[in-house]
């Protein structure tokens, strides 16, 4: 794609379904808006392409966390750091967005509420959590411009493999204060008792998906994209750790 071309919705939909993602399907998008060159209409083009592929029944979910460090979290308010596409579907009219006051997600789509439903009282990134739930349904991956440095669904497989670092910054003697700006209820305290670290998970999810034949590579404009099962990457993630864990 030369220096000056414009990359437009229907561009979009096409490099979409070529890399196989269908109508109804779910789907978890890590982005960059910047790495896809430049798109008519910006980030909310990128959104109106994936719903326009996804469908009614489809469903789209992005992160809009804060992170760790966060002090004060309101749903509605407080904006993504994860980028330019999180945010535009945070302020779509459809869109739902979980309490989880670090790692929140925002989903368009008819299972959102079921998908959300709880994420507070689950750990950041942890099993159960909304991510998780759309990947037990069978939900993909999408890392749009994005390595797997920014593929959240590995602290999930953490969790299941057993990681012990997810009680070494927060634990339940030593919990992190958050004050939670409630929809319903109003400003309240969350204590949290965990928080993921890293693992060395992320440095070899690459190798050891292609090594099982699970990615489908594909661009959109100028951005390389990587699609995945999220339940690949999670068995992927519990076979890299177990025996590290268990050593």
């Amino acid at each position: 794609m030369s220096a000056k071309a414009v990359v437009g919705q229907g561009e979009i939909v096409a490099s979409l379904r070529q890399m196989g993602l269908r109508e109804g399907d779910g789907v978890m998008v890590h982005s960059s808006l910047s790495s896809i060159g430049h798109v008519e209409g910006g980030a909310a083009t990128v959104v109106e392409a994936f719903l326009a592929l996804l469908g009614p029944q489809g469903t789209l979910m992005v992160p809009t966390f804060t992170h760790s460090g966060t002090e004060y979290f309101d749903p509605l308010e407080s904006p993504s750091k994860n980028g330019a596409i999180t945010e535009a579907v945070r302020h779509h009219p459809t869109s739902r967005r979980s309490l989880h006051p670090t790692h929140a997600v925002t989903v368009i789509g008819p299972d959102a509420e079921e998908l959300i439903e709880d994420d507070l009282e689950r750990g950041a990134l942890g099993r159960d959590c909304a991510l998780d739930r759309l990947a037990q349904k069978g939900g993909w991956i999408l890392l749009l411009g994005v390595d797997h440095q920014a593929n959240s669904i590995i602290h999930i497989g953490e969790d299941y493999a057993g990681d012990p670092g997810r009680h070494t910054r927060f634990s339940p003697q030593n919990p992190k204060a958050v004050i939670l700006k409630h929809p319903e209820r109003g400003e309240m305290e969350v204590l949290l008792t965990s928080m993921m670290g890293s693992t060395v998970a992320f440095e070899k999810m690459e190798e050891e998906l292609r090594r099982r034949g699970q990615i489908v590579d594909g661009k959109i404009g100028a951005a390389r994209c990587a699609l995945m099962k999220g339940r690949d990457v999670l068995k992927a993630t519990e076979d890299i750790l177990r025996p590290i864990f268990a050593a």
